[in-house]
């Protein structure tokens, strides 16, 4: 009986070991959030009830976005609230014993009834103490003051909140939702799955250092050069370049980054946006700097605030905020969303930016939208809108990194003379038509009257 028996303890062992690993190969996002999602919105038939594999950097689970048919990463942060046990460590009420230095501290004051003979010298003290002490402050004071507005970024505790504005989404339409822990200020409403979700976190986004997310839903990082200009988007009937701003890292080979502005074209028409610089940071303070065709655009600081151009195809600019972000569309071609951020002190804190109070470095923070591309786009993000496009990155790093900086490199904010460009000005098909020599040709209607025949 006793070998049978202690087979059993040894099966039974062997059962829970298997037991615990099958728990734990289970990955933490997936055992409270799905791994897959699908579209459910009817009037997008392409893309309706098609499953998506959450992407591995989504732990929380995903939504499908139905216009791109793309998987978007959601978030759902509550675990950190349940951070607080750790702050268990109140128990140390053994600081008591810490109750017999204070003793200690008594004799100091013991000590000090013994100097008083010393009455004489403390009159002399009192007048020359208060004079250094107040010259102190003053100097100390304007110091204070630069600090709080690095502290302007803690409003940003409390998220933003966002609302479905589309009403062909009537059970949405206008339900009020609160940005993501991840991203409190900069969030949008997916109106099919009626939540919140990341601005930066959607295709066609291109924030931080510049960090892009292409049409096919990959992340990817190009990071250029500072004071240098690059195509982001290049077709026949638009061209996009972007501005880069940025900071050396003395043990890095590469800049450190940002999109300060870009510049539009389209038609015989030019726009430019474009993030002022600013030392210290304050979100009442407007700085967005917007042009059309070299004149500058005013917008009043109110939410809602349009300005329309007077020649087409007709562009609209309007206030999303009262400061600092707004939408810029153009009938048939797109739709670009743009806020102006700075670099916080917690950012250059964490990714080592090393960002000084003489400039916050305040850049762009973009999505995009296009509606008309044609399968020859090109650009840094415009090349991930074709139908046969396949990604060059390294896929399996943690950072990956899309190169080609010769190759997208532009002369201008609005210099089509990038490698890849593909954009053909109005003015200049026309100037092309008029000077073409055209020979002299003889025309017959063709075999039986269909077709017609010219010879030279």
């Amino acid at each position: 009986m006793a070998p049978s028996f202690s087979h059993n303890v040894v099966g039974l062992g062997i059962f829970l070991v298997m037991l615990v690993a099958i728990v734990e190969a289970t990955p933490p996002g997936i055992a409270y959030h799905p791994s897959h999602s699908h579209c459910s919105d009817d009037e997008i038939k392409q893309c309706k009830n098609l499953p998506h594999v959450c992407p591995k950097f989504c732990p929380n689970g995903c939504i499908t976005e139905c216009r791109s048919c793309k998987p978007i990463c959601i978030d759902g942060s509550p675990p950190p609230p349940y951070s607080p046990p750790p702050s268990t460590s109140p128990p140390s009420p053994y600081n008591p014993p810490s109750a017999s230095p204070p003793p200690p501290h008594y004799p100091p004051p013991s000590t000090s009834p013994p100097p008083p003979y010393n009455p004489p010298s403390a009159s002399p003290p009192p007048p020359h103490y208060p004079p250094p002490l107040t010259s102190p402050p003053p100097p100390y004071n304007p110091p204070s003051a630069s600090p709080p507005p690095p502290h302007y970024p803690p409003p940003s505790t409390s998220p933003k909140t966002v609302k479905c504005k589309n009403k062909n989404y009537p059970k949405c339409y206008n339900q009020v939702h609160t940005c993501p822990s991840s991203c409190p200020d900069t969030c949008q409403v997916d109106c099919v799955s009626c939540k919140p979700v990341c601005s930066c976190d959607k295709p066609g986004a291109v924030c931080q250092d510049p960090r892009f997310i292409g049409a096919d839903g990959i992340t990817f990082y190009f990071h250029g050069k500072k004071d240098k200009d690059f195509c982001l988007v290049s077709d026949s009937n638009l061209h996009i370049n972007g501005h880069f701003i940025g900071k050396r890292n003395e043990k890095m080979k590469r800049d450190f980054t940002w999109v300060q502005a870009i510049g539009i074209l389209y038609g015989t028409h030019k726009i430019s946006i474009g993030a002022q610089k600013t030392a210290t940071w304050d979100d009442a303070i407007d700085r967005l700097s917007l042009n059309f065709d070299g004149e500058t655009i005013v917008l009043l600081n109110n939410e809602g605030e349009r300005w329309m151009s007077k020649s087409g195809p007709t562009t609209y600019i309007t206030r999303t905020s009262k400061t600092n972000e707004i939408v810029i569309e153009i009938e048939n071609i797109f739709k670009i969303t743009a806020k102006v951020v700075p670099i916080t002190e917690k950012e250059s804190r964490v990714h080592n930016y090393g960002i000084t109070q003489e400039d916050c470095f305040a850049h762009l923070e973009l999505g995009f939208k296009f509606l008309s591309l044609s399968d020859e786009v090109s650009g840094v993000l415009g090349q991930t809108y074709r139908r046969n496009y396949v990604s060059k990155v390294k896929m399996g790093a943690l950072m990956p990194v899309m190169g080609g900086d010769k190759e997208f490199s532009a002369s201008g904010l609005f210099n089509v003379d990038c490698f890849v460009a593909k954009f053909q000005a109005v003015n200049g098909n026309v100037s092309l038509l008029n000077n073409l020599e055209l020979p002299s040709l003889k025309c017959n209607s063709g075999i039986h009257g269909h077709g017609v025949v010219c010879k030279r």
